[in-house]
């Protein structure tokens, strides 16, 4: 396994958890609206 296949595996890694943070980010924020559109 060479450096550079690590170093790719790795930014991988970090690209996934941050979309993932995103797609938590926005289902929070789209369940925030659909209960606040509810309530009104």
């Amino acid at each position: 396994m060479s450096t550079g296949t690590v170093r790719l595996s790795q930014r991988g890694v970090a690209v996934g958890m941050t979309l993932g943070v995103l797609a938590g980010a926005a289902w929070t924020v789209s369940m925030v609206v659909t209960l606040v559109t509810w309530m009104l």
